[in-house]
C-alpha cells in the first residue's frame, strides 16, 4: 500500500484527519513569524515508516518521554501513543496546524492507544524547553540547519548528560548532528536514521542497516 493510500486508511479508521500537503507560508506566515524562512511544509510521515522508526529507537518508551518536533496534524505523535510512554508531546510551530491536531486527539478512535498524556504545543522548535529525563525526539524534516542547531544545543544543555534517541526521517540536515558529535549513528533504515547520546551510545562504531520491503 502506498504511503499516501495507508494514510488515508489511517484518517478514515480512526476518525481524523492528517493526510495533506501544506505551505505554511500560505496558511499562518504572521502567525509564525521570522522562523517561517527555516521552517519546511506539512505532510505526514508515511504510516509504516513512521512505525519502522518508532520501532528502531533502543530506549524503553515507559523510560522516556516522546517528542515530535514539527508535529503538523499530528499523526506520529497518535502513532506513538499506542506506545507506554510517560507522555507525548507535539510541538508545533504553526497555530492552525496545532488546533487540527489537537480537534485529531479529540476524535482520536484507536483501541490500541496506551497513553493519556497526550498532548500539543504551540512553540518555534528553537526555544522550546525540552522535559527532564529520557526523549525520544522525531523530526520529518521539520526545519533547516540554523533551527536544528538550536534544539541540538538546548537537548545537550543541562549539567548532567541524559540519555536522548533521535529519530530522523528525510535527514536532510543530518551534517548539522554528525557535527555537534554529541550523537552517535546508531540504525539506518534508508528513509531515516537513528541516533543517540553519545555518551549512552558507547562509542559505537557500526551502524545497523535494516533492510526495506
Amino acid at each position: 500500500m502506498s504511503g499516501r493510500r495507508a494514510g488515508q486508511r489511517f484518517d478514515a479508521e480512526h476518525g481524523v484527519t492528517t493526510e495533506a500537503l501544506v505551505f505554511l507560508g500560505e496558511l499562518d506566515p504572521e502567525a509564525i513569524g521570522p522562523s517561517l524562512e527555516f521552517a519546511t511544509h506539512y505532510e505526514p510521515t508515511p504510516v509504516a515508516q513512521a512505525l519502522a522508526l518508532l520501532d528502531a529507537s533502543p530506549l524503553r518508551p515507559q523510560d522516556a518521554t516522546f517528542v515530535d518536533l514539527g508535529a503538523g496534524m499530528g499523526p506520529v505523535v497518535m502513532l506513538a501513543a499506542r506506545r507506554p510512554y510517560r507522555a507525548v508531546v507535539g510541538v508545533e510551530i504553526s497555530p492552525a496546524l496545532v488546533e487540527i491536531a489537537r480537534e485529531n486527539v479529540a476524535a482520536l478512535r484507536d483501541p490500541e492507544r496506551v497513553v493519556r498524556d497526550v498532548r500539543f504545543v504551540r512553540a518555534d522548535a528553537a526555544q522550546y524547553a525540552f522535559p527532564r529525563g529520557p526523549l525520544v525526539v522525531f523530526m520529518y524534516n521539520p526545519f533547516r540547519a540554523p533551527v536544528l542547531d538550536a534544539v541540538l544545543a538546548r537537548l545537550a544543555a543541562g549539567a548532567e548528560p541524559r540519555d536522548v534517541v533521535l529519530l530522523y526521517h528525510t535527514p536532510l540536515e543530518r551534517a548539522a548532528i554528525e557535527a555537534t558529535h554529541a550523537f552517535e549513528l546508531i540504525a539506518d533504515l534508508g528513509f531515516g536514521l537513528v541516533y543517540r547520546s553519545a555518551s549512552e551510545a558507547g562509542g559505537i562504531r557500526s551502524v545497523r542497516s535494516v533492510p526495506q520491503g
